[in-house]
């Protein structure tokens, strides 16, 4: 299994109709694909100097599984239409379990 976590640090300027569209494009995209086994989507309830605005954990049967997702027009569509006009960094990583 390998589980992929990505933590997302918002623009400044992104409106909450856009953080809304956001959250629902993460939701349906990991639920659309059939390489996804398990995800959650939450936002930070903490703060501080290092923290990001929310977290995306989402679990893949394996690595072909994963670069399949990240190779999918449904991502790429995602990270033009959505990632793009609010997230200002983000921070990922991968990892076996």
């Amino acid at each position: 299994m390998l589980r992929h976590i990505v933590l997302s640090t918002f623009k400044s300027d992104a409106t909450g109709d856009q953080l809304d569209a956001w959250r629902k494009a993460v939701t349906e995209m990991c639920e659309a694909s059939e390489h996804v086994v398990a995800f959650t989507l939450g936002a930070n309830i903490g703060s501080g100097p290092n923290h990001h605005d929310s977290a995306l954990v989402a679990d893949f049967k394996d690595l072909e599984g994963f670069r399949a997702y990240i190779a999918s027009p449904a991502h790429k569509a995602y990270v033009e239409d959505h990632a793009k006009h609010v997230v200002e960094k983000l921070a990922a990583v991968q990892h076996e379990f």
